[in-house]
This record gives C-alpha cells, sequence and structure tokens, in this order.
C-alpha cells in the first residue's frame, strides 16, 4: 500500500521543475497532471446509469472505486506518490475523500496573470484574448485549477501553499517544507544537470500541446523575467487582475 498526496497548481506554477527534482527520490514520485480525477469521476456517474439503477450493487462498484489508486499506482517503484490534479473541485474532493479520509493537499502556487502571460509566450497564438479567455473558463485549464486551489482553501483541508518565486529561489528549502508537511524524510537534491520530467518510464508528449509546455533549464533554477504587458491586452490583465488567493 502506497502513501498518497495530493499537489495542486496552477499550470505554468513549476509543476515539471518540482517534479524533475523530487522524482531524483527512490521513496517519493511526483506524477504529471493525472487522468485518475476523471476516472474516478466517470465510474462515479455509473451510479446514474439506467443498467445500474436496475441491479445497484453499489458494493461491488465501490470497490472499484476505491482501489482505483492501488491499481493505477502498483507498478510504480516508490513508496510515497504526489498525485497531481484538480483534486479540490467540489465533486472530485468529496470522490476522493470517500476513498482517503484525511488527504493531504500541497498547493504550488503563482499569480494567476503570470501564469496566463507564460501560456501566451509559449503558444504565441493569433488570437490572444480568446485564448486568455479560453484558458480561465470555469473548466479552461486555468480557470479549473484555480476554482480546485480556492475550493481546498475554502474547505479548510489539510494543506501547505508553496509560493512560485520561493521555490524558484530556494528550491531545497521550500520542498523541505512539503517533505516535513508530508512527514517524509529529507535530504537536499541535485540542483544542477536536472533531467527532463519523467516518472514509471513515461515522459511527456508535448506535440499534443500548442508548444513546449513541459521543458524545463536543466543547467540552472532561475526566474524567467519578463513583463506581464508584453503578453497580455490591457483589458485582460484589468479582467483578471483580482482572482489570486
Amino acid at each position: 500500500m502506497k502513501d498518497l498526496y495530493f499537489l495542486l497548481s496552477l499550470p505554468r506554477a513549476g509543476n515539471t521543475l518540482l517534479g524533475s527534482i523530487i522524482n531524483q527520490s527512490k521513496s517519493v514520485k511526483l506524477t504529471a497532471n493525472t487522468i485518475l480525477s476523471d476516472v474516478l469521476y466517470q465510474l462515479q456517474l455509473i451510479k446514474d446509469t439506467e443498467i445500474y439503477k436496475n441491479f445497484p450493487d453499489e458494493k461491488s462498484l465501490d470497490n472499484i472505486i476505491k482501489n482505483v489508486f492501488n491499481n493505477y499506482y502498483k507498478e510504480w517503484n516508490a513508496d510515497n506518490i504526489i498525485t497531481r490534479g484538480v483534486w479540490g473541485t467540489p465533486t472530485n474532493l468529496k470522490i476522493l475523500k470517500s476513498i482517503i479520509v484525511k488527504p493531504k493537499f500541497i498547493i504550488l502556487y503563482r499569480p494567476v496573470l503570470e501564469c496566463l502571460a507564460s501560456f501566451i509566450k509559449i503558444e504565441e497564438p493569433t488570437d490572444v484574448q480568446t485564448r486568455c479567455h479560453n484558458l480561465m473558463f470555469h473548466e479552461g485549464i486555468i480557470g479549473k485549477s484555480l476554482w480546485s486551489i480556492k475550493n481546498i482553501i475554502k474547505e479548510k483541508e489539510n494543506y501547505v501553499i508553496i509560493h512560485y518565486r520561493d521555490f524558484i529561489e530556494n528550491p531545497n528549502q521550500e520542498i523541505k517544507k512539503i517533505f516535513d508537511f508530508l512527514e517524509i524524510p529529507f535530504t537536499n537534491f541535485n540542483l544542477s544537470n536536472l533531467k527532463q520530467f519523467s516518472t514509471n518510464n513515461v515522459s511527456y508528449d508535448d506535440s499534443v500541446n500548442n508548444g513546449p509546455l513541459h521543458t524545463i533549464r536543466t543547467k540552472e533554477i532561475e526566474l524567467n523575467k519578463y513583463s506581464i504587458e508584453d503578453y497580455l491586452p490591457i483589458n485582460i490583465i484589468k479582467q483578471y487582475s483580482n482572482l489570486d488567493i
């Protein structure tokens, strides 16, 4: 039985770098953005189907739901798994807490406009405003992640917040906060000659995205300094300037 923990974050907030460092560990692995919240949600939806209502074997279906994590991570060679996803949305949180009574959450946070500008910088969309609205939509990749984080805070779940700039400036110090919170022994990680993110012998395939969203600098860790005004129209900045936690 592996110990499971849950990472909530905005995209472009340092998730890939964090995973590339933590995954040096033999005992702890951090996942890519997971499909498991969707898997659990779809399994839960079966309870609304006619065939299930006709023969509502709830205990058997719940056995599948409760063992999704164990089955998915069965071959992962680590005792501790940090699973990244939108676990904090109300429905996902309810399902998660039916499996793990007192889950621990790590929030990796970067200001919304910085994340939005980072997307635009990499993707270079022809219609910046439409892309921003799609990202910030309630079910968009940034909007849903922000909703997830805010709900965890609202519900007063057990969480620790790691801020992006603090993490970039002192990675080992901030990762130690995570390990202390999870009650996992910590030793300093190597911060030079990093490898690109992989876990369980699988790497990202960014050919399905609009740019190299998961490529990190391997030689050094430093803040990529630029102005959000260089990438975001003023009306977008005004519209999304008051959303941060």
